[in-house]
């Protein structure tokens, strides 16, 4: 009996470890951070095949088998997307690896606790190759470093060193149309109205607005708050105004940024840089380290906004208006309805 049951235990053990050596090595999708109810739209806002016959090896892969798109199981498939769990059937498909480290779920604030979770190496130096890759310069291993790395790998968005992350560069509406609306250069003190209006032409695909439609008897963007707009994907738009009075905090506009671009939209960002401590910008994508593209409209040149479209870190900016006792972090939002 004995024998029999250390024969059984070991035969147990020796599972478990097949199981959990599998599941290490599974590759997840970016995760989802929109605010749409629909597995499929998540996964085209992704850029990820949302086909039925995709979903469903999706399905099969995360353990809901005899899938058949009903709401239970695309809701559970949400669910782990939302996670960053939710694994990728094939990676090898695209020629490449998930180009992002899996989400990390726990309570943790260390980043290195968390990458043990992830069975990461976290060792300064590996540290340092992943702060680069996410366009981290100089990194020291501070707080404050440490602590955007844990944000980005909370949210399924921390790049793997030397992966490229060029197909996530746009998304949605936004590569659709950034190549075919025209750049638009503000004149003195109408940044904001500038930037409203190339986003806006961005979500119709057309370059129907200009500044000046934009400033209303003189308030720019006064009756910006709740328009609607007609996407050229035949959805409507709302937009959400968050004006330059609006303290709001850095993690809102982060957020907000986040879920513009999971759901391949533009947003207008409150921004501030060494040369000026209250401008706005347009921000449209991740470059090549994650990192968040942007068309900045104080930039001189002409051509499509895609032409223009830089990162935000190399041209100096960080989020927040920093010309009042506070930082201010404003933004002007779009949202399908």
């Amino acid at each position: 009996m004995t024998r029999r049951f250390a024969a059984l235990a070991a035969a147990l053990c020796l599972t478990l470890t097949t199981l959990t050596a599998t599941a290490g090595a599974a590759s997840y999708f970016p995760r989802y951070t929109g605010g749409g109810g629909s597995i499929a739209a998540a996964l085209d806002a992704l850029g990820i095949n949302s086909s039925y016959s995709n979903r469903s090896k999706i399905a099969a892969a995360n353990g809901i088998t005899g899938y058949r798109g009903d709401a239970a199981q695309n809701t559970r498939m949400l669910e782990l997307l939302r996670q960053g769990i939710l694994i990728d059937p094939a990676p090898e498909a695209s020629g490449q690896e998930n180009p992002y480290f899996p989400a990390y779920t726990g309570a943790s604030p260390s980043i290195v606790t968390a990458l043990n979770a992830l069975s990461v190496d976290s060792s300064y130096s590996n540290r340092s190759k992943i702060a680069a890759a996410n366009g981290i310069t100089g990194y020291s291993g501070s707080a404050a470093q440490n602590t955007r790395l844990l944000e980005l790998l909370k949210q399924g968005r921390l790049a793997r060193p030397g992966a490229s992350t060029a197909p996530s560069l746009y998304a949605g509406l936004t590569a659709a149309n950034l190549g075919r609306v025209s750049f638009i250069r503000q004149n003195k003190n109408t940044c904001k109205a500038t930037a409203a209006a190339m986003a806006v032409n961005v979500v119709l695909g057309s370059n129907r607005h200009s500044t000046a439609s934009m400033i209303y008897s003189g308030v720019l963007c006064r009756n910006l708050d709740g328009n609607v707009y007609a996407g050229s994907d035949g959805n409507s738009y709302r937009v959400v105004y968050k004006t330059d009075s609006y303290v709001g905090s850095l993690g809102e506009l982060e957020r907000a940024v986040d879920a513009a671009l999971s759901q391949g939209l533009p947003i207008v960002a409150a921004v501030h840089s060494a040369a000026s401590r209250h401008h706005w910008i347009v921000v449209v994508g991740r470059d090549a380290n994650g990192g968040y593209l942007a068309v900045d409209p104080a930039r001189s040149g002409s051509g499509s906004m895609a032409s223009q479209a830089r990162s935000m870190a190399a041209m100096g900016y960080s989020f927040g208006l920093a010309d009042y006792a506070q930082p201010h972090y404003g933004y002007i939002s779009f949202h399908r309805i």
